[in-house]
């Protein structure tokens, strides 16, 4: 499957389609400070539309924030995809499988960093998980992270978890 993607001054996205969930009430205790987080997003490889695992390696790390209301928020990012979102609204881990797709990009246009990843399993059952990870390196360095769960039922639940990068 190949996915067309944007390269011209587009946020860190992060998309994740499927995973089952699991409950955790308590965002990561140890989050990453922001400065290395920036860091961390720079120094990613400059690809386009890679697929090795490797390349989005480098977002391996805890992300913190704030939901809409106020509370803690949390995203943990493991080297080879798995992630896990905490918030109390909605807290879901995803595992990666042999089945996973996966696109990464990142660029430096004028020292401005654009970051892609799009992360997903193309045939998921029950209930189904996407997260959207959006960096915007000259826009005030703001981190957004939206966690959606769409159940087997119908309907949907989402958080947002938001971190300013300085």
């Amino acid at each position: 499957m190949r996915r067309s993607i944007p390269t011209l001054l587009l946020p860190l996205v992060l998309a994740a389609c499927g995973g089952g969930a699991t409950p955790n009430p308590n965002p990561n205790p140890n989050p990453t400070p922001v400065n290395q987080i920036r860091a961390r997003i720079v120094a990613c490889p400059l690809v386009n539309q890679s697929s090795d695992p490797a390349a989005s390696a480098c977002l391996a790390g805890t992300y913190s924030g704030k939901t809409l209301s106020g509370a803690d928020c949390s995203l943990v990012v493991q080297a080879n995809g798995d992630y896990t979102f905490t918030s109390p609204a909605l807290s879901t881990t995803y595992v990666a499988s042999d089945r996973t797709i996966r696109v990464f990009g990142h660029q430096n246009v004028g020292g401005m960093h654009q970051v892609i990843w799009l992360i997903g399993d193309p045939i998921q059952s029950g209930d189904s998980y996407d997260l959207d990870f959006k960096y915007a390196d000259g826009l005030g360095r703001t981190l957004e992270i939206e966690a959606t769960k769409r159940p087997a039922a119908g309907g949907t639940l989402s958080s947002t978890c938001t971190a300013v990068l300085n």
